[in-house]
């Protein structure tokens, strides 16, 4: 199949993959299989599990069906125009028994493919969240339930482009090859073998169960986010993640914040900003100096590292994926691999939350 994202220039892979026997041995048993990108990013080892386990398809979707989530992700990828992303889940959904045709379909126009109303909707949310921010979703959000989708599912439907968003950023800026997804329907063999590798991927797939999560850490930035999703799998997915982001000593807390901090007034997102805000002045950062540094993304106060990466974190925000990861490649001068892993990691979280914080407090206020 041809793919929408043929014209999209793609560098070649920022590093190289490393072996971790222990990550990778963890990959495999949540996948079955081996993962195809986790070596890429074990130098950060947050990072590496937040790429395994930040999967709706792994028991996380109490209300929102597999399918519709799919099909986010296939928009949500073609908005960010990740060739990686976007070639996994097209061969996905190819995988799934989804023809070629009815796939174009949606990549030219999902207004006007053969889908249910309700899966419409819901990707016209994901276009509106992903591309848009907070100010576009909130129009889209009250399309989604004036439809009848009930407050969990909306929340569902806002956290998988959320997931959307974060995995696109992470592969597109390692670069991460595309091309034997995009090959996969063209294989003799996989055409062959279809049913039976759809079988062997579902066989790790799970619907969610209701469960009780533990409070959040009201120190943590995020509690609210993830108090939100009480009730659901979703929260002890974020919990565990944001807990590892906070506590890993690759970069320091205060650079990570600022990371978010930037996404969160590029978008913008007020409400991840006063919360952003306030963890920074916890940090030692004065509100006059904060200012500077989100106006300016730069003050005598921040340490070299910070200089280097609150512009790197705004240029995630919209972008063309080959110059993103040329910026990506000249960072690389002066971080080490660790810590550059981490820096893509938090760019991509920050672009992830950021975009769908508003929106889902908004709706239990």
């Amino acid at each position: 199949m041809d793919s929408a994202l043929s014209h999209v220039a793609w560098e070649e892979s920022l590093v190289t993959p490393t072996h971790d026997r222990e990550l990778e041995a963890y990959a495999r048993r949540r996948f079955g299989m081996p993962h195809p990108t986790v070596r890429y990013f074990v130098d950060a080892p947050w990072v590496a599990r937040a790429v395994v386990d930040l999967h709706v398809e792994f028991g996380l979707l109490l209300k929102l069906d597999q399918r519709t989530a799919d099909l986010i992700g296939l928009v949500v990828s073609q908005e960010n125009s990740c060739r990686f992303c976007y070639a996994v889940v097209r061969s996905t959904l190819w995988l799934h028994g989804m023809d070629s045709e009815r796939i174009r379909r949606v990549e030219q126009d999902f207004a006007s493919a053969d889908l249910p109303q309700r899966a419409k909707l819901a990707i016209e949310y994901a276009r509106a969240q992903s591309r848009e921010g907070p100010a576009g979703a909130r129009a889209a959000w009250q399309r989604l339930r004036a439809a009848g989708f009930d407050a969990l599912e909306a929340k569902e439907v806002a956290f998988t482009v959320a997931l959307t968003d974060f995995s696109n950023r992470v592969h597109t800026l390692v670069a991460a090859p595309w091309r034997p997804f995009e090959r996969m329907p063209e294989q003799p063999v996989l055409r062959l073998l279809r049913p039976w590798v759809d079988c062997l991927m579902g066989r790790r797939h799970a619907r969610g169960q209701p469960v009780q999560t533990p409070a959040p850490d009201p120190s943590l930035p995020y509690g609210r986010l993830v108090a939100a999703f009480a009730g659901s799998p979703i929260a002890g997915a974020l919990q565990a993640v944001l807990g590892e982001l906070w506590q890993s000593p690759i970069l320091g807390r205060r650079c990570k914040l600022l990371m978010f901090a930037v996404v969160s007034r590029g978008l913008p997102c007020a409400v991840c900003e006063q919360e952003l805000t306030r963890a920074l002045i916890d940090e030692g950062l004065s509100a006059d100096v904060l200012q500077r540094v989100l106006g300016q993304l730069d003050a005598p106060q921040l340490d070299p590292i910070e200089r280097l990466l609150l512009p790197f974190a705004r240029e995630t925000l919209w972008y063309e994926p080959a110059a993103l990861q040329r910026r990506a490649r000249a960072l690389c001068e002066t971080l080490s691999r660790a810590q550059l892993m981490e820096a893509v990691g938090v760019a991509a979280m920050a672009n992830a939350l950021c975009r769908m914080t508003a929106v889902v407090l908004e709706a239990d206020a």
